[in-house]
């Protein structure tokens, strides 16, 4: 039996965010900070924050950053 991911809280991804301030930052980054400092999630797992953070990116005053690299997504605070 496989445990679902808790549901990802709106103001805590917010506050995560805000901690960013202006500097850029990687999904995989913002979502580690969410987790606490817990780098060893799975790729699911940070592909529904990267959907998450293309979801809300207006509301968060953040936006995506063209990157010929590939990986992760790089947002940047507008």
């Amino acid at each position: 039996m496989t445990s679902s991911p808790a549901p990802i809280n709106l103001d805590k991804l917010r506050n995560a965010v805000q901690r960013f301030g202006r500097m850029s930052f990687t999904t995989s980054q913002l979502a580690a900070d969410y987790h606490c400092g817990d780098e060893s999630l799975s790729a699911p797992e940070t592909a529904l924050f990267d959907e998450l953070l293309r979801r809300h990116a207006p509301l968060l005053g953040i936006a995506p950053q063209p990157s010929s690299a590939g990986g992760d997504t790089v947002w940047l605070a507008l």
